[in-house]
């Protein structure tokens, strides 16, 4: 029995640091998006490049108010600190800016 529940107690501990894991990786995926978009949509102006990029965001089923509230409150995109505090005042208030 307590074999079992040492078993138990390692897999939820793995749980958690997978879950954190894709937590990470998930933001850069969007962080990536963002600051392709930025360059399509604001340095290139390039509208086709623009449309896929978008159309990606909602291919991924991102929230849309995450992706503009990254790209129009950070100054710097390529700043991740700047980003992930961007990122998680969103998350937790859902308030953009």
């Amino acid at each position: 029995m307590r074999l079992k529940k040492n078993y138990i107690s390692k897999s939820s501990k793995v749980q958690v640091g997978t879950e954190e894991a894709r937590i990470r990786n998930d933001r850069q995926a969007v962080f990536q998006l963002v600051r392709d978009l930025v360059q399509a949509q604001f340095d290139r102006g390039d509208e086709e490049l623009t449309k896929r990029l978008w159309q990606d965001v909602a291919d991924r089923d991102i929230d849309l108010d995450r992706v503009i509230n990254l790209m129009y409150t950070c100054s710097f995109h390529e700043d991740d600190y700047e980003m992930t505090k961007a990122d998680e005042t969103y998350q937790k208030t859902g308030l953009i800016g």
